[in-house]
């Protein structure tokens, strides 16, 4: 007689199927992917910001430029993750069906202790990186990495063990010997999956931007040049910054200053720094879009 169908790998395929459905009619998959994309354009942006020492909200992004920026920030987890993923569901359908006709292997215990033990180490690792107070770029990925997978391996190490105990659903195992996954667990597991692979892709798009922050510092040199004609004195008084003015009654401009870098140009405002300009000493001038001004850009060296 055929167990619950909970007990089979069909019934618990179809208690998670009906967990994920149970999530995503409470948050549309459009409004969750547009918002984990955001949050990751802004990691990005926010990271690059804070090492050339400005604050994102200076930029004054759209909801478009964070989620343009995201996609060097997304594609190279999401690679590994569909790689990944496959691979495990390759190995899970391989146990399952091996479990389904000879539970009774001595391998089974031996493999539920092994990926109990792996998991719980990993686990441990994931903490123990958590608490490092100057963690490296491979420390940060590896945190979420090592608590995503010990909490992976541990829930499925239970996971055979329950189907193990249930016995083949066409045996005289006894099926009482374990009930259906429990929906709220599968839930609660899922969550935490997700949230940890939303903590490494957030740690990587603060990597690539920090990255691209140090690129954008040490290529300064090859950055565009800006001369700046103005009607006004802008007064810009830094090193490096040479200003020109000119007499003539019938001139358009009466200031020129030369010996500024583009540094990014963002809502209508044109972000400059002086070729003298680096991390640790300068200053960014920040100037709009206007009549009263000529941007002449000059390619860099």
């Amino acid at each position: 007689m055929a167990g619950p169908a909970g007990d089979t790998p069909q019934g618990g395929e179809a208690t998670v199927l009906r967990a994920v459905q149970s999530v995503g009619a409470v948050v549309g998959p459009t409004a969750l992917l547009t918002a984990l994309l955001f949050y990751f354009g802004w990691a990005r942006a926010n990271a690059q910001a804070n090492y050339l020492g400005l604050d994102v909200t200076l930029f004054d992004f759209s909801t478009q430029d964070y989620l343009l920026q995201s996609v060097s920030s997304v594609y190279v987890p999401l690679a590994e993750v569909v790689l990944a993923g496959l691979v495990l569901l390759w190995a899970h359908r391989v146990v399952s069906g091996r479990l389904e006709r000879q539970p009774e292997l001595p391998v089974w215990p031996w493999l539920e202790g092994a990926l109990a033990a792996v998991g719980a180490l990993a686990f441990v690792a994931g903490v123990v990186f958590y608490n490092d107070e100057t963690p490296t770029d491979t420390v940060l990925l590896l945190t979420p990495l090592c608590l995503v997978a010990g909490l992976g391996l541990v829930s499925y190490s239970v996971l055979v063990d329950r189907r193990r105990r249930a016995g083949p659903s066409t045996g005289n195992a006894n099926p009482s010997a374990a009930g259906p996954v429990a929906p709220l667990s599968v839930i609660l597991v899922s969550l935490l999956l997700m949230a940890g692979l939303v903590w490494e892709v957030a740690n990587y798009a603060d990597i690539k931007g920090r990255q691209l922050g140090e690129f954008v510092a040490d290529q300064l040199a090859f950055r565009p040049g800006v001369v700046v004609y103005s009607e006004k004195r802008l007064q810009i008084d830094q090193p490096g910054v040479t200003e020109t003015r000119f007499d003539e009654p019938d001139s358009a401009y009466r200031f020129r200053y030369e010996g500024l870098k583009l540094l990014l140009r963002s809502s209508s405002r044109f972000f400059l720094v002086p070729g003298s300009w680096s991390v640790d000493r300068g200053t960014t001038i920040v100037l709009p879009e206007s009549g009263s001004m000529r941007l002449e850009f000059v390619r860099g060296a």
